[in-house]
């Protein structure tokens, strides 16, 4: 099974005295339900951090700069040190790869031309919502919600996303 993990670059300081975790409720409640309409008016953002990907038999590390704005987005993904970099633009209608030797590729989906140039399997199309702290709509999801109504995890699309820990940005709680 895949596992997804992201990490935002802001650093949290951990307290002096552990509090043992909760089990997730599977029901987000009035507070899920607030949240979602907080995060459904976010149409423009933009995040810079690393994703650590384990498949079982591979982990590796994959630097993000990701802006979205409405359906378009402009992704830059690359290996330590900048190594391998890669650039994803795209909106609805489709997406172009340009990879480290500026040599460019276009397809209708990015996860597939991802895939095909890089060999990186990553879920472009979900991440889009993961980093807010959503589930993709009109995906089969089984998640488990904090005290707070917000995402601890998240099964979707043989995925499995961990939100660690929140941050609040304009007053909105963010996965950090």
């Amino acid at each position: 099974m895949k596992h997804l993990v992201v990490f935002c670059a802001a650093l949290a300081l951990a307290a002096c005295e552990s509090i043992p975790e909760l089990p997730p409720q599977t029901e987000g409640g009035p507070a899920w339900e607030q949240h979602q309409a907080a995060l459904g008016k976010l149409t423009q953002w933009r995040i810079e951090g690393r994703l650590a990907v384990n498949n079982g038999d591979e982990a590796w590390n994959i630097n993000l700069r990701w802006q979205q704005n409405g359906d378009a987005y402009q992704i830059e993904l690359s290996g330590p040190f900048g190594t391998g970099k890669v650039q994803l633009v795209g909106d609805a209608q489709g997406v172009l790869l340009r990879d480290a030797d500026q040599k460019t590729f276009y397809a209708s989906s990015a996860e597939e031309l991802l895939f095909q140039q890089t060999g990186v399997l990553m879920p472009v199309t979900g991440l889009r919502y993961w980093v807010l702290g959503l589930p993709t709509p009109h995906h089969v999801s089984q998640p488990g919600f904090d005290q707070q109504g917000r995402l601890v995890t998240l099964q979707q699309a043989d995925w499995r996303v961990v939100f660690r820990r929140y941050t609040e940005v304009n007053a909105i709680p963010l996965p950090d």
